[in-house]
């Protein structure tokens, strides 16, 4: 279903117009909601707007813990936060999106607005909102090693370190 027009992302199910432009739209409000209910106190409440943004069956992980399922991530979203009382998480980047894919930063905001935790959320979705999620905390790590590229054995370089 890829086609030219549309940077591969024809026959998701989001409705008549599923050019790039609607998928984007799509996609952007499918993150806000995430996080609107990551910040959501209540966890009905929580439960109810997640259900509204995933896949019943959703599958998330990040560094600490994961779950299957919207009444699972719910419950991991309480108590990962639980600790950190008005703090409040949000999207800090646009989303960038290819085929079924999605990625963005986000930031952990305190009750004065500075972050004091950042990450990158990986995510795929489909008609039925984001199918998996998966949390990175802080930067990538530094590359440890260096490499170098030779041009013997057959034009083939490779890691050298």
């Amino acid at each position: 279903m890829t086609s030219p027009t549309t940077g591969a992302m024809t026959g998701l199910g989001f409705g008549a117009a599923t050019g790039p432009a609607s998928v984007q739209t799509r996609v952007d409000g499918l993150a806000d909601r995430l996080y609107t209910a990551w910040a959501q106190p209540d966890p009905d409440t929580r439960t109810r707007l997640l259900a509204g943004c995933c896949a019943d069956q959703v599958s998330y992980a990040n560094p600490l813990g994961a779950a299957v399922g919207v009444d699972a991530l719910s419950a991991l979203i309480g108590e990962f936060l639980g600790p950190y009382p008005g703090h409040r998480p949000v999207r800090v980047s646009a989303v960038d999106i290819h085929h079924d894919r999605a990625r963005w930063e986000w930031g952990l905001r305190d009750s004065i607005g500075q972050v004091v935790l950042a990450g990158l959320d990986v995510a795929t979705f489909d008609q039925r909102g984001l199918t998996t999620i998966s949390t990175f905390f802080g930067p990538p790590p530094p590359l440890t090693r260096t490499y170098t590229y030779t041009h013997g054995q057959g034009g083939q370089g490779g890691p050298r370190g």
